[in-house]
């Protein structure tokens, strides 16, 4: 096969894949498919007498999709199902769909049930009564997330109008405003195939494929998990082999080679770590050491079994509450916040947003060497070295285990000057609301369905840009990763959902049928009526979002001093919200603050509609 019909080929699905008999698994026959396509690219360049120019083809597109991970495979899925003309090249420097989780280490599973995650046209979450359910035990494993993420990949292309590349880079010429994709160079392909790559590298041949599309689609969470990465501090070469990523537990414990672990990190990867070896490898808690730089926050998982009761007291404590400290500590004492040592006075500053069960709970608080004394800073040849101290180990028998996030995965490097929608490009990333990437991104993929054609009712590019990005309310700055994020996600979701109300028809259908939506009547036994119930009955729960609006921008906690990045939002109908200073939230002039108060309310007042009452909760 030529280049060029492995290019036009590469949307084809077939059933049978050269060289798989018919006994190979399900997930082998997927891998294999994915792979194929850019074997028969590389062998087309094995034999090829250019040698020393790339081979070039060229392709065009409505929407050039750069990566297939989570965010990704959401905004497709969507725009495919509420456009029916638009056409995608999806691309991703790895072999398979899926992202982060190809890198995963293996005994991860989700941290929120699976009905939730994944994209809104296939099930993730088991079938009960003919639908998905929500089930806080019903959390998909790395293995079932990939292998859903494959079929997810296939219905893409049984569609005839997506094509995907794997193990390729996307490259962007800003000069000649050309956007690329190539396989055979260095850095463009995923692990599987870094020797047959390389040899085509001292070939110096490449194939570069140069992509015409009227957007360009990015996320820029850049989730980079340790396996994914180099050690984020210096290690001596002499213990190298012995500090390793998390992935490499199970294989180091099996090997017996190990009377001692050492953990570093202080989140739910370090947390996973523990009670895999605590409860799988029967690890005693004596022969393990954590290393926390921090002391954080976690939801409770229990008390979410009944969303809408949680929700509730989520609601009534953070409007209760006069700081986010008195809100975490109130919703510690409901049950639905935990930090491993409730015994130390320290005021944990750390909220990423992680949750863990009360077993959880209990098997890492069995852990009694717990070293605080900040961040490790080196490694030595038998000392680690912190902030505040030293910690020395015995080399041949210490497995040192890195579970340290760097930027929080990504979902904190979003400053306030983000945009969603721009000329030609679209960026995914930081969330819209309450702890759902999968959502987040297909409300993108909605947003653009509904305004994205600039001859709609003769509006110009600039009008709907502005009108798309009017309905994008997000989480971005400094405070992704604190306690205070929780009270600035409900604030955005809030935000975000007025909009989306106001602004986008169909918007109220699209989240209440939407499987991401954790609130979708789907999800829940006699849904719609607790849905109802809690808006409209004694809860009163559809005035929430006007009330935390309020609260927020009239700067109602002692210890919030901004509009988690709303200040400097460029909606022209939010004049009340951008001239706000954090200096201004502080000023003690009762008229003054009672006049911005009443401009909030009239701005935000919108009424008792069904719409309203349904949509204000999601």
């Amino acid at each position: 096969m030529s280049v060029g019909e492995a290019l036009r080929n590469s949307s084809n699905h077939s059933n049978t894949t050269e060289g798989v008999t018919t006994n190979t698994t399900k997930s082998d026959i997927k891998t294999s498919h994915n792979v194929a396509v850019s074997t028969e690219i590389k062998d087309e360049i094995a034999h090829s007498t250019k040698t020393d120019t790339a081979l070039e083809q060229r392709l065009k597109c409505d929407y050039l999709v750069v990566g297939a991970g989570t965010t990704g495979m959401s905004f497709v899925d969507t725009i495919l199902t509420e456009n029916s003309k638009a056409t995608i090249i999806l691309v991703d420097k790895n072999n398979n769909p899926g992202g982060h989780w190809t890198k995963a280490y293996d005994f991860v599973q989700l941290h929120q049930p699976s009905c939730t995650y994944g994209v809104n046209s296939l099930p993730l979450g088991k079938n009960r009564f003919g639908r998905e359910r929500w089930d806080l035990d019903d959390r998909a494993s790395k293995s079932e997330i990939l292998n859903y993420y494959q079929t997810v990949l296939e219905k893409f292309q049984a569609t005839g109008r997506v094509r995907s590349f794997f193990g390729a880079t996307y490259e962007y010429n800003e000069c000649r405003n050309v956007h690329t994709i190539r396989f055979g160079t260095r850095g463009s392909t995923g692990d599987a195939d870094k020797d047959s790559m390389n040899t085509m590298n001292t070939k110096r041949t490449a194939i570069t494929v140069e992509i015409t599309c009227r957007k360009v689609v990015t996320s820029g969470a850049s989730i980079i998990t340790p396996s994914m990465r180099e050690p984020l501090i210096p290690v001596h070469e002499t213990i190298a082999s012995n500090f390793v990523p998390v992935n490499e537990v199970t294989s180091r414990i099996a090997s017996g080679r190990y009377k001692k672990y050492i953990i570093f990190g202080n989140g739910k990867t370090s947390i996973d770590a523990i009670t895999h070896m605590l409860g799988d490898n029967d690890i005693d808690p004596s022969q393990i050491t954590w290393i926390t730089s921090r002391e954080a926050w976690f939801l409770v998982t229990e008390p979410f079994r009944v969303v809408h009761k949680s929700m509730r007291t989520i609601a009534n404590r953070v409007l209760s509450s006069k700081s986010v400290k008195e809100t975490f500590l109130g919703l510690e004492k409901d049950g639905l916040m935990a930090r491993i040592d409730d015994s130390l006075d320290t005021f944990p500053e750390v909220f990423r947003r992680a949750s863990v069960n009360r077993k959880q709970l209990e098997q890492v608080r069995f852990i009694k060497n717990i070293v605080r004394l900040g961040k490790a800073t080196s490694i030595g040849p038998h000392t680690i070295h912190l902030e505040r101290g030293s910690l020395d180990f015995s080399v041949p028998d210490t497995l040192l285990v890195d579970c340290m996030v760097d930027n929080s995965y990504g979902y904190a490097s979003f400053d306030n000057s983000f945009q969603t929608f721009e000329p030609n490009r679209i960026n995914l990333g930081p969330l819209f609301g309450f702890l759902n990437i999968s959502l987040s991104a297909a409300i993108v993929a909605f947003l653009e369905c509904s305004f994205g054609d600039t001859t709609r009712n003769g509006e110009t590019e600039e009008t709907i840009l502005r009108k798309q990005n009017d309905c994008c309310w997000l989480l971005t700055g400094d405070c992704a990763c604190s306690p205070e994020s929780l009270v600035g996600m409900l604030y955005m979701e809030a935000k975000y959902t007025e909009a989306l109300m106001k602004t986008v028809p169909g918007a109220i259908k699209f989240l209440m049928q939407s499987r991401l939506n954790m609130n979708a009547p789907m999800h829940h036994k006699h849904g719609t009526l607790k849905l109802l119930w809690n808006m409209i009955g004694p809860p009163q729960l559809y005035k929430f979002p006007q009330k935390l609006i309020q609260k927020v921008e009239s700067g109602g906690y002692t210890d919030i001093d901004h509009c988690f990045g709303a200040e400097t939002h460029h909606h022209a109908v939010n004049e009340s919200v951008a001239t706000k200073t954090s200096s201004s939230m502080l000023v003690a002039n009762e008229e003054h603050n009672t006049a911005r108060i009443n401009k909030i309310n009239n701005f935000h007042n919108t009424g008792k509609s069904y719409e309203t009452l349904v949509l204000s909760c999601n």
